[in-house]
């Protein structure tokens, strides 16, 4: 079937409030490398009525989206006004806009040692985008795997195709390095709050090594994951009720809250208060197996200026 033509057969919702996230494990074999599965199924009723982002990340995530629009990266038109894209969004730093424009994503989240499944050469020489189109990085094999996803009818259809061909890409790969995947748990464990020479001793290598391989692995330095596995924390924490600022900032390694303000207003561009404010506030129905907030997806609702 011509990809021009693929839009007719793309399943249309057919109630109300059909919007859902769903999340699905990972296999034993593919388990040092891949977090969890997703997908998405997004109304335009929904997404018109919500900001949504990615906050800062370790994880790297390997997305197919279909959107209605001219938005995302990796892209073809299917007609109708949609295009189907492919696309790689490395661990970062920032906080990354989530286009309204999404109508369906599937996807793969990654372990932050787990990029070498898809770049087997890992992060050094990767683009500094916050996304990335696949067939940039893959040239012909990109384009012909996002093509096969949008023969698939059904996010489903779709979430098994892509967890079949990456199978296909671990039968050849090392696992990732133990000295790594060790730094990345005790980071998580101590969210956030432990020197890059603590790690480099409790991993049995030099500073300089271990900097070395987490850029190589994740492409972000120790110090880098450190201080986004640091404001996640706080972030969480600032979510549930009743826990005053100053507490936020005492138990998630900050010196005060002047600390965490700054921090907050570098990485995710907005104070805690406002932020905090924000995530309590009541967003549109929808299904969702997991707390969004704790896969990274920041969805609050839209507003606007009075």
């Amino acid at each position: 079937m011509p990809v021009a033509t693929v839009a007719a057969t793309l399943p249309a919702p057919t109630t109300p409030n059909a919007t859902n996230f769903r999340f699905f494990p990972t296999s034993e074999l593919l388990a040092d490398f891949i977090e969890y599965y997703y997908t998405a199924e997004l109304e335009g009723d929904f997404t018109a009525q919500i900001e949504a982002s990615r906050l800062p990340e370790v994880e790297a995530k390997l997305v197919f989206a279909i959107e209605e629009g001219n938005t995302l990266p990796g892209g073809t038109w299917l007609g109708g006004g949609l295009r189907a894209c492919l696309f790689l969004q490395p661990a970062h730093l920032q906080v990354i806009q989530i286009p309204s424009s999404i109508r369906q994503a599937v996807g793969a989240s990654l372990r932050p040692n787990g990029l070498r499944l898809l770049l087997p050469g890992g992060a050094d020489g990767l683009p500094d985008a916050p996304l990335l189109p696949l067939d940039e990085l893959w040239g012909a094999e990109g384009r012909e795997l996002r093509d096969r996803l949008i023969l698939e009818e059904t996010a489903t259809a779709r979430l098994a195709l892509l967890e079949r061909y990456l199978h296909s890409r671990v039968q050849h790969l090392a696992r990732p390095s133990r000295s790594v995947r060790r730094a990345f748990e005790l980071i998580e464990a101590a969210h956030g709050e432990i020197s890059t020479e603590q790690l480099a001793r409790a991993c049995g290598c030099t500073s300089r090594t271990l900097r070395s391989s987490t850029v190589a692995e994740a492409g972000l330095a120790p110090k880098h994951l450190a201080r986004i596995a640091r404001i996640r924390y706080a972030l969480n924490l600032l979510t549930g009720a009743g826990i005053p600022l100053s507490t936020a900032a005492a138990t998630s390694a900050f010196s005060d809250y002047a600390h965490m303000s700054r921090e907050f207003r570098e990485l995710l561009g907005e104070p805690p208060t406002r932020l905090g404010q924000k995530i309590r506030s009541s967003v549109p129905a929808y299904d969702a197996e997991r707390n969004l907030l704790s896969t990274g997806l920041l969805v609050v609702p839209k507003f606007t200026a009075p």
